[in-house]
């Protein structure tokens, strides 16, 4: 089966770098997209959403991204994350704590534009975090 370079990053850490992948799944500004060997070259900007990837003969490793870009590039994938957490290193009581802080402070009907769009992403990023957290 034929597999690409991928290197994932984020300020705190290096995931994985130059591992040899069969696909990779990624939240862009645009949606969801699964990287295959081949993938037409691109640069994105990711939004907070899961990523999925398996390596020949390894688990499936998931997690999740607040943001950052992807880079594809003559068979090679680089992300770089501003942020990214496993499962098991997501806290699935204070994600629903956060859940139900932004859905609180999004009810305020006096929020200005600056503020709705910051409990959004909160809100989005708790509902996702709870959804892959173990």
């Amino acid at each position: 089966m034929q597999t690409f370079s991928l290197s994932i990053f984020a300020p705190e850490r290096r995931l994985t770098q130059d591992e040899q992948v069969k696909s990779l799944i990624l939240t862009t500004a645009k949606g969801e997209v699964e990287i295959l060997p081949g993938h037409a070259d691109m640069i994105s900007r990711l939004e907070t959403g899961r990523f999925a990837f398996q390596a020949d003969g390894k688990s499936l490793v998931t997690g999740v991204i607040s943001s950052g870009f992807v880079s594809v590039e003559n068979g090679k994938v680089k992300v770089i994350a501003e942020t990214l957490e496993l499962p098991h290193e997501i806290d699935k009581s204070r994600a629903r704590n956060a859940q139900i802080k932004a859905e609180k402070m999004l009810s305020d009907a006096s929020l200005d534009e600056h503020s709705f769009k910051k409990y959004q992403l909160k809100l989005q990023r708790s509902i996702i975090r709870q959804s892959i957290g173990v």
